[in-house]
């Protein structure tokens, strides 16, 4: 995908329709034009598909409560993500840019773990990070402030509060995020940070946002995405985003191919899935210290048949 900004006009536009074809009421005319005006331009396209992408990671862009929420037309809730979808579409790309350029960041840091790997780090006067697969992250502490800068994959944030003294910063592409409790989830995606407050809020400040204006405080059992000039509206904790620290993966109903996506986290090489077996749904817990029982117990549960063409490239197909 081009890392080139997206005119503000066609993100708007790309909001807008994404949201008028989530309602149930949209007919097939309606489907059709929303089709004609993906295809009339590659930044159309692109925009349109960084939508979806914001779409799967957000609750508040899916589920039937949104979905109704959205379906009313003066809808404040609806207005709101309008204008916030329309945000983070035209300011993905600076992100994205800004990561792309400086593969070498994560080579360099001060921690870091392999592909599968998960690691707890001790910070200096007290407290701990947990890294989870594929992350980097450098560490510098001051008299003045102590700072986590998450280069590369997701973290656990869990240090003592200084009332008063020096605050505790963690900085994304996207935003600074300062603790004002003591845990705190954070993972960096190709286009966006996802964070949650799990004890204590945490101040938000996304990197391109004028002054103030962009400025959240994310309560205590909220979370959120934030793109370089703007946050999501919070919403309440998913569960299911802490099981990684237990070492499990777990699945309600989800595609294949957005599972397969959040396994290849943890399996080293290439792990895919055809097109014509992604919309099958999958349910379950799954331990992540053995990815190939994983796949095998999916041969097991859903009509498909996993191909190893080596140990490090592997397809999920239809069973023949």
């Amino acid at each position: 995908m081009s890392d080139a900004p997206i005119d503000r006009r066609i993100a708007r536009e790309a909001a807008s329709w994404f949201v008028r074809l989530q309602n149930r009421a949209a007919g097939a005319a309606e489907h059709a034009a929303g089709a004609e005006w993906r295809a009339r331009h590659a930044d159309h396209e692109r925009a349109w598909q960084l939508a979806e992408r914001f779409s799967e990671r957000s609750q508040q862009l899916a589920g039937d409560a949104a979905r109704a929420a959205l379906e009313r037309p003066r809808s404040p809730d609806r207005r709101k993500t309008l204008k916030t979808l329309a945000l983070l579409i035209a300011a993905a790309p600076l992100g994205f840019a800004a990561q792309q350029r400086l593969p070498w960041r994560e080579w360099q840091a001060d921690e870091r773990t392999a592909t599968g790997q998960q690691r707890t780090l001790h910070l200096p006067e007290g407290g701990q990070i947990r890294l989870n697969t594929g992350s980097a992250v450098d560490i510098a502490y001051d008299d003045s402030v102590r700072r986590v800068r998450l280069i590369a994959g997701e973290i656990l944030v869990e240090v003592p509060r200084e009332h008063g003294r020096r605050p505790f910063i963690v900085d994304t592409a996207e935003a600074q995020l300062t603790l004002l409790g003591s845990r705190l989830l954070v993972r960096q995606y190709p286009h966006s940070t996802y964070l949650a407050a799990l004890q204590g809020a945490v101040l938000v400040r996304p990197r391109l946002s004028r002054a103030d204006e962009g400025l959240m405080h994310l309560a205590v059992g909220r979370q959120t995405h934030v793109s370089p000039l703007a946050a999501l509206p919070s919403e309440a904790l998913a569960q299911h985003r802490l099981d990684w620290i237990s070492g499990v993966l777990r699945a309600e109903k989800m595609r294949l191919d957005a599972f397969i996506r959040e396994l290849d986290r943890y399996r080293p090489g290439l792990l895919r899935c055809d097109p014509a077996v992604a919309g099958l749904l999958i349910s379950g817990t799954f331990q992540l210290r053995d990815t190939d029982q994983i796949l095998h117990a999916l041969s097991q549960t859903l009509p498909v048949s996993v191909h190893y063409r080596t140990p490090y490239w592997v397809t999920l197909t239809a069973r023949a």
